[in-house]
């Protein structure tokens, strides 16, 4: 099982809790090892939803990104364009915009050098998701290593959701083992998110999640997994 002591991920989620819900036993792990974990939400703001309540505020996500934050003693986090002008409306920026946070931001590529960089499917279907992972696949173009800082591990992280899309162009092909431990706390931190979380048979409750957990490490023959795409690995 690979040490992630000396890793630092970079997690660039585009909204709050979706490096949780895609990454949160990679976290686990990394935290367990002693590496580090910087998060860069790209936007936060108040949604109009179909949970009881009807409605999540960019107040309440705030405060659910503290606990979680202190939940896995994030090393640094960041909320790149808060408020409603860009939630759910990140396809209203250019690609440089977000590219340019991604790279050359306060928690970035070129401030942090992290060795794991990991961001949403290319074919999510959600408008935010995809233009922020056509942003941080190029922000990871390829370039000699003296003059770009560029992750030694590039992956993609899948959302429970991921099953309903038009395009299927990114199969999963990587797996990241989960102890016990690791997918429990991938788990609380979700309840953490409390605005965010929904009732069986949503792809997005706690039992959903927990399930497809288990149906990846089933599938490379382990208790649990999280499954990612694999851009590029250089060890």
């Amino acid at each position: 099982m690979k040490d992630f002591s000396n890793d630092t991920l970079l997690v660039i989620a585009p909204h709050p809790d979706d490096e949780v819900v895609g990454c949160g036993g990679l976290i686990s792990r990394i935290k367990e090892d002693g590496g580090k974990i910087f998060v860069l939400y790209l936007t936060n703001g108040t949604t109009n939803d179909f949970s009881d309540k009807g409605v999540s505020t960019a107040e309440e996500r705030e405060d659910e990104i503290k606990e979680v934050a202190n939940f896995f003693k994030y090393d640094g986090y960041k909320i790149a364009f808060p408020g409603n002008k860009y939630h759910l409306r990140l396809d209203s920026l250019s690609q440089k915009d977000l590219m340019d946070e991604i790279e050359r931001g306060t928690i970035s590529l070129e401030n942090l050098n992290p060795s794991i960089i990991a961001f949403p499917t290319l074919d999510d279907y959600n408008q935010d998701h995809r233009v922020v992972a056509n942003a941080a696949f190029a922000s990871c173009r390829p370039a000699p290593s003296e003059s770009k800082k560029i992750p030694r591990l590039v992956i993609s992280y899948e959302h429970p959701t991921g099953g309903w899309g038009i395009s299927k162009d990114n199969y999963l092909n990587f797996f990241i083992s989960l102890s016990k431990k690791n997918l429990g706390e991938k788990i609380q931190s979700l309840r953490l998110f409390k605005s965010q979380v929904r009732k069986t048979p949503h792809p997005r409750s706690l039992e959903s999640v927990e399930s497809l957990a288990k149906y990846r490490g089933a599938l490379c023959g382990i208790l649990q997994a999280e499954a990612y795409y694999l851009h590029r690995i250089k060890y």
